[in-house]
């Protein structure tokens, strides 16, 4: 834990549309999931079954951010093992949400190229 004080989260669009996509696959549960996962990462953005993640080659991070991938599971299966990938900067108190996944879209994750892309659009829109 970093401190009392919790976390302010912010979506992004790239964030939005990943999370439209896999809510057409996840259905029972899965928002109040998303919503306990969330509520959970604004108290700890460090919790255990979460890493610092690599940044993709040529991609920069302004001061103070750090990139982070979260892994829970929804349901069995490659489908119910999701990731959420999301920004931290511990001055600000400040997640940004990049991207969500499930290990069936993307069985590593996914290219560098798009998550560079939805990184500058979660920091910059």
């Amino acid at each position: 834990m970093t401190g009392s004080n919790p976390f302010l989260i912010e979506d992004s669009d790239g964030f939005n549309r990943s999370f439209q996509k896999i809510t057409k696959t996840h259905k029972d549960n899965f928002l109040e999931l998303i919503a306990k996962t969330l509520e959970d990462l604004m108290a700890d953005p460090y919790p255990n079954n979460s890493g610092r993640e690599p940044l993709p080659r040529k991609c920069k991070l302004p001061e103070g951010w750090t990139f982070h991938k979260l892994k829970f599971r929804a349901s069995t299966g490659a489908s119910g093992q999701i990731r959420l990938m999301y920004l931290v900067n511990e001055t600000t108190a400040m997640i940004k949400l990049v991207w969500i996944y499930s290990h069936e879209q993307f069985a590593k994750r996914p290219a560098d190229a798009d998550i560079t892309s939805a990184i500058a659009e979660s920091l910059y829109f």
